[in-house]
């Protein structure tokens, strides 16, 4: 019986994916993470000589042009990051399942992404800048959690207040604050200021993916759980913010999917 449930739980798991629609939407989510992870760990790590400015806006610019690609309704949200779609789900605007397939594709896609660009960087001590790590990461985990925990809470909540409500993106009698196509824009912008503040202190993950994918591919887990529990907390703390403070008038859709054409 225990084997015949699981069996059932298993279809049901994987039912989705004969889909054509949701198997684009993984792939979506898999190739964006993908070249997210290996770009912009490519930028942290020319910041060693290039400087700062490479980190930080090389990673704005990056998950910029890589929302542009993969939103609307050839591709998946674009969300790129486990906060994001964490926080998404938490606030009933993402589906259980599509939930899970997400975290999947984007946790393969960055595993292959910080593979790749191991192999094709030169044979240099990288791991500092590749598992995103700053001056205070390694002995103060409490101001490294602080950190990521803001910077992340900041990017969900600029995604919420851009990508998923439509008042803010489409106006009404109250204010027009952002057209659409701009919201991916606004996103990387984001990006590029949380690492301009917390780069020299912590690297500037803000996904959990960016931390722990080099982590698994450099063999560094030192103080990882400290990055990715403050991204994945902070990402819910800035969904639940904007969810519940401006968007009581615009409940998830029924289907508990937050919109894929965000531009």
């Amino acid at each position: 019986r225990t084997v015949r449930a699981t069996e059932i739980t298993m279809a049901g798991f994987l039912e989705p994916l004969q889909e054509k629609r949701m198997q684009k939407h993984c792939v979506a989510e898999a190739l964006g993470t993908f070249l997210y992870i290996y770009m912009s760990e490519a930028c942290a790590v020319n910041s060693d000589t290039q400087g700062m400015v490479t980190n930080a806006l090389g990673n704005g610019f990056t998950l910029a042009v890589l929302i542009y690609c993969f939103s609307g309704e050839n591709g998946s949200g674009a969300k790129l990051n486990p906060a994001v779609s964490t926080g998404l789900r938490l606030t009933g605007r993402l589906d259980g399942t599509k939930y899970m397939w997400e975290i999947i594709s984007q946790t393969v896609g960055a595993i292959l992404g910080a593979i790749c660009l191991r192999i094709t960087i030169p044979g240099v001590n990288v791991t500092h800048q590749f598992v995103a790590m700053g001056g205070v990461s390694s002995g103060h985990p409490l101001s490294t959690f602080i950190w990521e925990f803001i910077m992340t809470a900041f990017v969900v909540y600029v995604v919420f207040a851009t990508q998923v409500d439509k008042q803010t993106r489409h106006g009404s009698d109250l204010k027009i604050t952002l057209p659409a196509p701009f919201a991916p824009l606004a996103v990387g912008l984001a990006v590029a200021c949380g690492a301009f503040a917390s780069v020299p202190y912590t690297g500037g993950a803000m996904n959990p993916l960016r931390a722990f994918a080099p982590a698994l591919v450099f063999w560094n887990w030192k103080n990882i759980w400290v990055y990715v529990l403050a991204t994945l907390l902070g990402g819910v703390a800035g969904a639940v913010v904007y969810e519940n403070i401006f968007l009581e008038h615009q409940p998830p859709e029924e289907d508990g999917e937050a919109n894929e054409a965000s531009v």
